[in-house]
Parts: C-alpha cells; sequence; structure tokens
C-alpha cells in the first residue's frame, strides 16, 4: 500500500533537550507521528516527520519557535518480511523512478517505508 503524504522538515539547534521539546509541543497539540527521522550536522539538527495532522503540528512548532517546511513524499506500508523492500525496489527501478532518500522502521508484522523521489504520484502507482 502506498500513499503520498506531505512531510514536515525542521531545522534545530543540537543541544540537550530538543527532542523532548518538540515531541512536547507535538503531544499537547494531540499530533501524533506517524514516521520519523532525525540526525545532526555539526551545531545543527535535523528532522523530517509524517504527522496525522501538519496544520495542528506546524502551529504547535511554531509556538516553540520552530519554522517548518514541507515535501511530498511516499509512505509505504510493507509486509516485516525478507524480500519486501527488493519487491519494491525492482517495481521503481522498472517503472525508471529514481529514490532520491528513503527511511524506514519496523514494528511486528509491518514496516513503514518513507520515499522521496522525482515522481511520486508514479512511484505511489507503481507499487
Amino acid at each position: 500500500m502506498a500513499k503520498r503524504v506531505k512531510e514536515l522538515h525542521f531545522t534545530v539547534n543540537n543541544k540537550v533537550g530538543v527532542l523532548a521539546k518538540v515531541t512536547a509541543a507535538l503531544k499537547a497539540a494531540r499530533v501524533n507521528i506517524i514516521h520519523a527521522v532525525a540526525w545532526t550536522e555539526g551545531p545543527k539538527g535535523h528532522f523530517d516527520i509524517v504527522t496525522n495532522n501538519n496544520a495542528k503540528a506546524k502551529k504547535a512548532l511554531s509556538k516553540i519557535g520552530i519554522r517548518t517546511g514541507d515535501c511530498d513524499a511516499v509512505v509505504l506500508t510493507l509486509r516485516n518480511k525478507v524480500g519486501s523492500l527488493e519487491r519494491v525496489a525492482k517495481r521503481l527501478a522498472k517503472a525508471n523512478v529514481n529514490i532520491a532518500c528513503l527511511s524506514a522502521t519496523t514494528a511486528g508484522p509491518r514496516t513503514s517505508v518513507v520515499i522521496h523521489t522525482q515522481n511520486n504520484v508514479k512511484a505511489a502507482r507503481v507499487v
């Protein structure tokens, strides 16, 4: 199953407690994080998140001084089984869709994969 979504992205100072502050703001706004990836580069921390309500998430993050942007992405829900991602990768390759970025997380019998491509409409259709 593939779903086109808007993924929020933002940059913060790389310091202790930032994740707690971000998640507290989202919790207070009753925003559920569907998928998240975060990393640091020197003094900066970067977040990409998919939520159940981006408008509320943007407002909550704005209240704590964080400006967000968004970009198109595709969320795939796959079975947590050997070869599941390979099948998707082969379909995308056959359709000449290049994956620019991928992140994934597994919980129980399912795997959630977020991909960014140059053609997310086609990517969502072919997988």
